[in-house]
């Protein structure tokens, strides 16, 4: 039987590893690498000193955090969807997957990825534009990856949401909420749009005050 504990912990996790992104995002980044605006994370000069610096590794970390519990949640409550009869489980556990290969990708990208990027530069330090070309590979493939795990999770936020919907487990508010911070990471499959770490934050705080009294997680029945 899924462990309301498990859910409640892989939940957590996963909203400290938002708050980790956030402040990385638009702190950190911004005052120790200079990446002031989205538009920095395009200019070759300033992502070679931020590619595989401390601030980025933190990054890589926090993606790991977040592939394992996106994981792991997803899972619990697809198990949870599929005793109710709830025809979107499937659906529900597989987006979360995708999800948690996203964020694994990016967290092995911010790691030995950027190792393999400084290798190319150092040892082919004789080809014209190899460090643009090195650096251009890695960020194209860093910002696919990283929309993929966003999008997939938010199909998942709104596959919970009908189910809470169906089965009374969420409230009006909370189930307005979710399609609200669903559609705000699909939107990021056609444009960058940060709002969606304050959007699935505030739906992971919301969700882990509600889910013990929402009833979704049965408790056992203990003989007399």
């Amino acid at each position: 039987m899924t462990s309301l504990k498990v859910i409640r912990i892989s939940a957590l996790v996963m909203a400290l590893a938002f708050v980790m992104h956030s402040l990385n995002g638009f702190f950190i980044e911004r005052t120790f690498l200079g990446l002031t605006s989205f538009n920095d994370y395009s200019v070759i000069s300033k992502l070679q000193g931020a590619i595989g610096s401390i601030p980025w590794k933190l990054s890589g970390i926090g993606h790991f955090a977040t592939a394992f519990a996106v994981l792991v949640l997803s899972i619990s409550l697809s198990e949870l969807a599929k005793a109710d009869g709830y025809g979107g489980a499937r659906l529900m556990g597989r987006l979360g997957i995708v999800s948690a290969v996203g964020f694994t990708v990016n967290g092995v990208e911010n790691g030995i990825g950027a190792q393999v990027v400084h290798l190319l530069q150092q040892n082919n330090a004789d080809v014209v534009g190899i460090q643009a070309a090195s650096i251009a590979s890695f960020s194209i493939f860093e910002a696919i990856m990283n929309a993929v795990a966003i999008v997939m999770f938010g199909a998942f936020l709104i596959t919970v949401t009908i189910w809470g919907r169906r089965f009374g487990y969420f409230s009006k508010s909370l189930v307005i909420f979710g399609w609200v911070a669903g559609m705000s990471g699909i939107f990021m499959a056609f444009v960058y749009l940060p709002a969606y770490l304050f959007f699935y934050l505030i739906w992971l705080i919301w969700f882990l005050i509600v889910v013990k009294s929402s009833g979704m997680v049965k408790e056992p029945v203990t003989a007399a």
